[in-house]
């Protein structure tokens, strides 16, 4: 302080003058990592009996954000293939077992390729084992249970270096040899000889999308051949229609299903319990999820739409709360209805539901799914369903970018 200044004040100012002074000059705390916070709350039961367990965390940001689900290993639990898209690799966690399946999964192998923010699974080489496909365009061949554990062992095909997102494996021309449809653009033929090698595998267009969030294979109109459905996040969420055998090569004629954009993911299931299939969508600019209730099987689908809002209370105190993954499942433990669970972007996951008419928004409501350190999970994805545990019911699976969690699974406690 200068001296002469501090010589014109009255001794009282000249304490607070210094006392300011010192306050201002001294250093800033960070803030908290929040990387360290899974530690604090993974495992840990909420007051709905659901816990948030870790396959494995993310301490670098890697950036894991696409889980396929299976038993690789064949030991009758299920594995998880997992990609990375800022880490740019993709690694197999081997369940460990019932015993220590609340522990982190240790036991993995890795796989070295480019950016990657979706992948997929499939038999694409006819020879009874899942393949791993990342990116849409690197195809990683199964060497089969022998030497599944050695990534030396896997063959690495390269269709194409660019991302195309939401790789699905299907048997688009219905020869009997799964085929794959890329970006939700695009479908590249299984060939029937040299089925690891590039330049093999002939490609086909279906028409345009954006930003695809989901492509679903499934017989929209019910005629008995396979259509393809596509959440497309900037523009609507539409369907490709199967011309039929044989003229699937052809571009592929699209047709709207729901012409609203800034859609997330979206499932499909019966959700009202009148063995018709209807669509959710979750929506992130109005934060509420778009249920489309189908009013009949047959023909080009008719719906009735209910908007319902995402809770207001109990979203566990997450930064960015708003609905992203979703799924139809049974949570309540009464098979005979089904409901609605979400995952948010941050916070804690919830449910939808209704009672009485279905059709009438009114009797919606939704509900949330306390599970303790919804805060720290700042960036979850879509929802992905399997009996992790082993235990008879349905858990959920999804990653978290950038609270540290890494790669999670919701423990369905069951019915009470």
């Amino acid at each position: 302080m200068n001296r002469n200044i501090t010589q014109t004040l009255s001794p009282l100012a000249w304490v607070f003058g210094v006392l300011l002074i010192l306050v201002m000059s001294a250093p800033t705390p960070s803030a908290p990592k929040v990387g360290g916070n899974w530690k604090t709350y993974c495992g840990k039961v909420g007051p709905s009996g659901w816990r948030c367990n870790v396959v494995q965390p993310d301490p670098k940001d890697a950036g894991p954000d696409g889980i396929n689900l299976h038993d690789w290993d064949g030991d009758g639990d299920l594995d998880v293939f997992v990609n990375y898209e800022e880490g740019a690799y993709s690694r197999l966690y081997f369940n460990p077992g019932k015993g220590k399946i609340r522990d982190l999964w240790a036991d993995y192998i890795e796989f070295k390729h480019g950016k990657c923010e979706d992948s997929g699974m499939g038999d694409l080489d006819n020879d009874g084992d899942i393949d791993y496909i990342a990116n849409g365009g690197w195809v990683y061949f199964n060497p089969g249970k022998t030497d599944l554990r050695d990534p030396a062992k896997w063959t690495k095909m390269t269709l194409f270096n660019n991302e195309a997102r939401v790789p699905v494996v299907s048997d688009v021309d219905g020869d009997g040899l799964n085929d794959l449809i890329v970006g939700a653009r695009a479908w590249y033929k299984q060939p029937v000889k040299g089925k690891h090698d590039a330049k093999n595998w002939k490609s086909y267009t279906l028409g345009k999308a954006l930003w695809p969030m989901n492509c679903f294979v499934y017989d929209m109109d019910a005629d008995g051949d396979d259509d393809i459905v596509v959440q497309d996040r900037r523009k609507e969420t539409f369907w490709f229609v199967n011309a039929g055998k044989g003229k699937v090569t052809a571009q592929w004629s699209r047709k709207t299903l729901y012409a609203k954009k800034d859609g997330m993911f979206m499932a499909i299931g019966d959700v009202n319990g009148d063995k018709i299939d209807d669509f959710v969508i979750t929506n992130q600019r109005g934060r509420n999820i778009h249920i489309l209730l189908r009013t009949a099987k047959r023909g080009e689908p008719v719906l009735k739409t209910i908007v319902l809002a995402q809770p207001a209370d109990k979203t566990g105190g997450g930064g960015d709360f708003f609905p992203k993954g979703v799924a139809v499942m049974d949570i309540d433990g009464d098979p005979g209805k089904k409901e609605i669970l979400i995952v948010p972007k941050s916070g804690n996951i919830w449910s939808a539901s209704y009672s009485g008419d279905s059709t009438d928004a009114k009797n919606w409501k939704a509900t949330p799914i306390e599970i303790p350190g919804g805060a720290t999970r700042r960036k979850m994805d879509n929802a992905f369903l399997g009996d992790i545990d082993g235990d008879g019911d349905i858990d959920i699976m999804t990653t978290e970018e950038n609270g540290g969690w890494g790669v999670v699974w919701f423990e369905n406690p069951g019915k009470k």
